[in-house]
C-alpha cells in the first residue's frame, strides 16, 4: 500500500491518475485532462449499456418489420423465437378499450394471441400519442 510521509498526508490524490492534487479544497483532479478522462470513461460505460439496449430494440423491430410486410399479420410464437426475438424488450405498450395489450418496438408492435400465435401490427394514428401514454 502506498503511504504518504507524515508531512504529506494532507495531499489529495487525483481520481483519474492518482497524482497530487493541489489548489482549492474540493478539487478532485490534478488537471483538466484528468477530469475529462475520468468523466469520459464513466460516460462510455453508460453509453455502452444504452447502445446495447438500443441494439436489442432495433433487432426486435427489424424482426417484426420483416415478418409483417402488409401492415398486420399473424405468426406462430416459434417463428419469433427462432428469429431470436427477445420478448423482454419493447419501447412502449398500447392498451385498447377492450383491454388488449400491444407491445411495441418503436412503430412495430405485437399482441400475444391464444394458441401460441402472435399478431404483428404497425402503429396507427388512432392510437394515443406516446406523450400521453
Amino acid at each position: 500500500m502506498d503511504f504518504l510521509p507524515p508531512e504529506r498526508k494532507d495531499i489529495k490524490r487525483c481520481l483519474s491518475c492518482g497524482g497530487d492534487v493541489s489548489g482549492r479544497m474540493g478539487k478532485k483532479f490534478c488537471s483538466d485532462q484528468c477530469r475529462a478522462q475520468f468523466h469520459n470513461q464513466k460516460k462510455n460505460k453508460d453509453e455502452r449499456w444504452i447502445k446495447g439496449l438500443n441494439s436489442l430494440l432495433r433487432k426486435n423491430r427489424t424482426i417484426l418489420k420483416k415478418l409483417n410486410p402488409v401492415g398486420h399479420s399473424t405468426v406462430r410464437t416459434e417463428v419469433l423465437k427462432k428469429s431470436k426475438f427477445d420478448f423482454r424488450f419493447y419501447t412502449h405498450r398500447f392498451q385498447t378499450a377492450k383491454g388488449d395489450i400491444y407491445y411495441f418496438c418503436y412503430e412495430w408492435g405485437y399482441q400475444v394471441l391464444p394458441e401460441g400465435r402472435i399478431l404483428i401490427v404497425n402503429w396507427q394514428d388512432y392510437m394515443k400519442p406516446l406523450s400521453n401514454a
